[in-house]
C-alpha cells in the first residue's frame, strides 16, 4: 500500500504535489489553532465541571475533534507514512500542552475566583482529552491494518 501511495505520488504532476504538500500544511497549522480554540474553550467547563461528568465531557469533545482530524487527514493523498507518522506524533504532542496549560489557567482562575470546584489534575485531564483525541486514528488503522491482513489471505 504504502509503495502504491508512493508511485501514485510519483506520477502527479509538479505543481499537483506542490498543493497537496501546501494543504497537508495548512491542515497541521489550522489542527494547532483548532486544538488551541478547544482548549480555550474548555475553560469555562473545567471552572464548573468535576469528576466523571468533566471526563466524560473531555473525553468526547477530544473524539470530535480527533474525528475531524483524522477524516481531514486522509482526504490529502500527499501523505507519505512517515508524514502520518510525524503528524500524529506532533499534534497530540502540542494539544496535551495546551491543554496542560488551560488546566492549570482554571485550576488558578478557580482559586482567584474562591469556586467550590476542586482542581484537576492537568496529567489526568491532558491523558483524557489525548486518549479521546487519537482514538479516531487508531480504530481508523486498525480497520485498515485488518482489511490488508484480510485482502492477503485472500
Amino acid at each position: 500500500m504504502a509503495h502504491e501511495t508512493h508511485t501514485a505520488q510519483a506520477c502527479k504532476p509538479k505543481w499537483v504535489r506542490k498543493v497537496d504538500s501546501m494543504l497537508y500544511w495548512i491542515l497541521i497549522i489550522l489542527a494547532i489553532i483548532g486544538n488551541f480554540a478547544a482548549s480555550v474553550a474548555l475553560v469555562p467547563i473545567l471552572m464548573t465541571m468535576k469528576g466523571a461528568w468533566l471526563a466524560f465531557f473531555i473525553f468526547f469533545t477530544s473524539i470530535a475533534f480527533g474525528f475531524i482530524f483524522s477524516t481531514l487527514l486522509h482526504t490529502i493523498e500527499a501523505l507519505a507514512p512517515k508524514e502520518h507518522v510525524i503528524t500524529w506524533i506532533l499534534i497530540p504532542s502540542i494539544a496535551l500542552i495546551n491543554i496542560t496549560i488551560i488546566t492549570l489557567l482554571s485550576n488558578k482562575l478557580i482559586e482567584l475566583l474562591n469556586l467550590t470546584t476542586p482542581e484537576h489534575s492537568p496529567l489526568i485531564i491532558g491523558l483524557t482529552y489525548i486518549i479521546g483525541y487519537i482514538a479516531p486514528e487508531a480504530i481508523q488503522h486498525a480497520k485498515n491494518t485488518r482489511k490488508a491482513h484480510l485482502s492477503s489471505l485472500s
